[in-house]
């Protein structure tokens, strides 16, 4: 299929969008839009985005133009190739910042100056123009010019503390889900300003504040109940002896299983297990403090079958336990599910054969998701200048 914007009508069909990104946060937010049918231009530089630089790769060798991440995050996108650190790249930016509805920036602050990227000149310069900012804090407040890693920020935005063992370091989530949420948060932080009409408006997004949105439940409990969210390894955080139990990650005889009682009736978890001690009343009124008994209750027949069964007899029983899958087995697709909602896509890889995609992050009723290929690094400097324009430019260093 296609990058040509467009190629899929959506909701967001007229909208133009510039993204300029160095983290999967505004890869993500401006693949959101693409899929709604923006047309999104990459900024990058010479040597292409970071998202190219990552891995991982096929047979584990660096290409520009076939790593997982810029395969799945770019689809649909337009890649502009231009060196902001000159001048004349950055009167072609402008050009194109003056035909755009939106600026996703997603760059180091001490860059916003040099590049002529801050977004109070960027308004300035286009009153037309939304712009979305993604920071580690944000554009104000006292950390409002700090510097943040994923890491640091899980810590500061207090998602950090929940993940781990007690007696252990405590464990960041796989990937890159702080960026990923931020992406997300600034995506419908667009898709609110663009609704909202009227004059164009600067959307603030900051990575610490989606985490922390991402833990509301601890800082509930927190704030009604004066318990803060402690690490307690694969079960909930931020509950008191007598909430309900379990909801946890156990082993079972082919893998993992995540156990959850039936929030109604916890004694049926007795019949499910034919374990009587575990509909005793004294037991049902402290589940979470005796969760480490619950486990021993539970794991007999836990170790004895395997994960489909144990999930297929819960779930008769409406007890929502779920299997845990590797990734390898979500793609597999053994039951189907995803094949029945045309999930994974199969998509021209730009070094021959296909990959398997994700598909739409969101159904519409009456209007599909759009999808497309990743670009090649620079592939739509063609339309900047004329020829000889082009020429001097590449000479130079410039596009």
């Amino acid at each position: 299929m296609s990058n040509d914007a467009a190629s899929s009508p959506g909701p967001l069909a007229d909208i133009r969008v510039i993204e300029i990104s160095d983290t999967p946060a505004g890869a993500y937010c401006g693949r959101l839009l693409a899929g709604l049918g923006a047309a999104v231009t990459m900024i990058e530089p010479p040597a292409g985005s970071r998202l190219r630089h990552r891995g991982p790769f096929r047979a584990d060798a660096p290409d520009l133009e076939g790593g997982a991440s810029h395969l799945h995050l770019n689809r649909r996108k337009q890649s502009l190739r231009l060196d902001l650190r000159t001048a004349a790249a950055r009167r072609l930016l402008d050009a194109e910042l003056a035909d755009a509805d939106i600026a996703v920036i997603d760059v180091e602050r001490r860059r916003w100056d040099e590049w002529g990227i801050d977004p109070d000149s960027l308004r300035r310069r286009h009153q037309q123009l939304h712009v979305c900012t993604i920071t580690p804090y944000g554009l104000d407040g006292r950390k409002s010019d700090w510097r943040g890693s994923e890491l640091t920020l899980y810590a500061a935005g207090g998602y950090l503390r929940i993940g781990g063992e007690p007696d252990r370091e405590p464990v960041k989530a796989w990937g890159e889900q702080g960026h990923l949420q931020a992406g997300l948060h600034a995506a419908l932080g667009v898709v609110a300003a663009l609704h909202a009409g009227g004059e164009p408006q600067r959307i603030d997004t900051a990575v610490c504040d989606a985490l922390a949105f991402l833990l509301g439940g601890g800082y509930q409990h927190a704030w009604f109940h004066d318990l803060d969210p402690v690490r307690n390894g694969a079960r909930l955080v931020g509950f008191g002896p007598g909430h309900l139990y379990p909801s946890t990650i156990r082993p079972c005889a082919d893998g993992w299983v995540h156990a959850h009682c039936n929030n109604r009736y916890p004694e049926a978890m007795a019949v499910l297990f034919d374990e009587p001690r575990l509909a005793e009343p004294a037991l049902l009124s402290e589940l979470m403090g005796r969760a480490d008994e619950v486990d021993e209750l539970m794991a007999p027949t836990l170790v004895q079958t395997s994960r489909r069964e144990m999930v297929q007899r819960a779930q008769e029983m409406r007890i929502p336990f779920t299997e845990v899958l590797a990734p390898s087995e979500v793609m597999a697709d053994v039951d189907g599910h995803h094949a029945s909602r045309d999930f994974w896509q199969s998509t021209p890889h730009p070094r021959g054969g296909d990959y398997q995609a994700p598909g739409p992050a969101v159904r519409f009723g009456t209007t599909r998701w759009a999808d497309g290929s990743a670009p090649r690094l620079g592939q739509n400097n063609g339309r900047l200048g004329t020829p000889a324009q082009r020429a001097r430019w590449r000479r130079a260093g410039v596009a």
